[in-house]
């Protein structure tokens, strides 16, 4: 890795925007609106304007950070496709990872020189206000590590992007900033299911006002759990942490996700995109429950009293999350018709392997088993909180459902491989057309007796992830028609099986046909 000053792909991307004329207006224009911010703060509050003036002039540097940083990351990758200057990232001597910090943090150059610009105002602000210079710092950091987080993400959408769709990436990037902005509005928003504090850039503002360093120790075990009492203070296993290095933590590790699949894809063709490989794939499964088991805590003062409480109510949690999760994992590891190709032709005469024959269910299995193995290290044992969770039944439900999602991800790794133009949408919208026509047909079976209700697990068993306790209807029609159910889940192995088979074979016939053996030398002589 070359110093990111002596990065061509930066030097080139600073050039671009930070050019003499614009830096000039920029400046320009942030002087004049921090005075007249400044003045009319003053004038309306002759006490606690410093304090006001300081949270305003953060807002706008997270405003200029995170929107117009990010609308520049979305646009990086994907109009150098318009502007058909996409093979020089592909001849160029440097490392995919080199030109992905230089476009992350050339791109946005603009946005970070209009950053700086405001800093006098924020002195002003801090020194008027009378906060600690720590606090204020530390609160830099946190903006920065989270434009950080934005930008890499806002690079990977504009990676995503063909070049007729490059102008939705922008459109994409504020939409997702926006997004992230809304659920982060609300301070105690994650505290409604993690014992972790606000995850937006808000927190920043409000540490730099507010914030204390002090940690406070897990008040006396609560229905096996221990609580704290400190807005600061998170929980991670049991173990008190403090809010702002959990966060730093988080959002580098976040944009170092986003950073993987762009030094794996940068350099490689449009049509042979693979975001992260399988491995890699089932990592940030791993990591993701990591983080929901460490952070989350059934039951406690410290949540909402509308919450539900017992075991049935976490696996409900951790179930429905893990299968959308494994349905993006899915998703992500698709394959098109042009990576099959390659793929069999790499094969040859040697053939498939089991993990290529069924792809991409032997992954999908193996992200399973770690959320499965991290499941029931956290919650296997039993705790205070009401046991309405029937075992065998939880297991019974977690198969069907996995065995319906691989179902889902072998048709459309089938369909795939198509000779269309957009086969996977088009796979997309019949498994829709599928789920629709079968819901309506089965709206009224699944209320008029239990036998046929047990009979819509052929079809969708989707609802049964909310299921598994005694108070539902669900728990005695399976103990009471249990052959139904296995039935269901029977034929769900059988479509798993069927498209896995019929992938197999489309991806026999892209191999190459076997050339005839060269004449012997005898033979030639005759």
């Amino acid at each position: 890795m070359i110093p990111l000053w002596e990065n061509p792909e930066f030097i080139r991307n600073c050039r671009a925007q930070l050019r003499p004329r614009r830096l000039a207006l920029a400046g320009s224009i942030v002087a004049a609106l921090s005075l007249v911010v400044g003045y009319a703060l003053s004038q309306a509050n002759s006490t606690g304007w410093g304090s006001a003036y300081l949270v305003a002039v953060l807002y706008a540097q997270i405003l200029t950070l995170y929107i117009g940083g990010g609308v520049a990351c979305s646009r990086a990758i994907s109009q150098e496709r318009e502007q058909n200057t996409f093979d020089y990232q592909r001849v160029t001597q440097l490392s995919s990872l080199e030109i992905a910090f230089g476009k992350l943090f050339g791109a946005p150059a603009i946005s970070y020189f209009a950053t700086f610009c405001m800093f006098p105002a924020a002195v002003v602000g801090h020194v008027a206000a009378e906060i600690p210079i720590g606090r204020l710092l530390i609160a830099y950091v946190l903006i920065f590590a989270g434009a950080i987080a934005i930008h890499s993400v806002t690079l990977l959408v504009s990676l995503c992007t063909t070049k007729t769709a490059g102008g939705i990436s922008a459109v994409w990037g504020v939409g997702l900033i926006f997004v992230f902005f809304l659920i982060s509005s609300v301070s105690q928003a994650s505290r409604m299911f993690l014992e972790l504090g606000s995850l937006g850039p808000n927190v920043a503002v409000e540490f730099a006002l507010h914030g204390s360093w002090h940690v406070e120790a897990p008040t006396a075990p609560i229905m096996g759990h221990a609580y704290p009492g400190s807005g600061w203070t998170d929980v991670f296993f049991g173990i008190p942490l403090h809010h702002m290095p959990v966060l730093l933590v988080l959002y580098l590790t976040f944009a170092a996700w986003c950073l993987l699949p762009l030094a794996r894809n940068l350099k490689r063709d449009p049509a042979l995109l693979e975001l992260l490989s399988p491995a890699q794939s089932v990592g940030l499964l791993a990591y993701i429950n990591l983080i929901l088991v460490g952070f989350y805590i059934p039951n406690g003062p410290s949540i909402p009293s509308w919450r539900p409480y017992g075991e049935q109510f976490v696996f409900s949690f951790f179930l429905m999350v893990n299968l959308a999760l494994l349905y993006c994992l899915g998703l992500a590891l698709l394959r098109n018709r042009e990576q099959s190709r390659r793929l069999a032709h790499r094969r040859g005469a040697n053939g498939l392997d089991w993990r290529e024959a069924a792809w991409p269910a032997a992954y999908i299995l193996a992200g399973a088993a770690c959320a499965a193995v991290l499941f029931l290290a956290r919650f296997g044992r039993p705790s205070g909180a009401a046991n309405d969770l029937d075992p065998r039944f939880a297991v019974f439900v977690s198969v069907l459902l996995l065995a319906t999602l691989l179902r889902d991800l072998c048709f459309l790794q089938w369909m795939n491989l198509r000779r269309s133009k957009r086969p996977l949408m088009t796979g997309i919208i019949l498994l829709w057309v599928f789920y629709f026509c079968g819901g309506i047909l089965l709206a009224m079976a699944r209320f008029s007796k239990p036998v046929h209700t047990a009979f819509t697990a052929i079809v969708s068993p989707w609802a049964l992830a909310a299921a598994g306790g005694p108070e539902r209807d669900y728990w005695w029609q399976w103990s009471l028609f249990a052959g139904p159910w296995i039935v269901g889940l029977a034929i769900q192995i059988a479509l798993v099986t069927f498209f896995a088979a019929q992938y197999h074979k489309s991806l026999e016939e892209l191999r190459p046909a076997a050339l005839p053996a060269p004449a012997s030398a005898g033979t030639a002589g005759d």
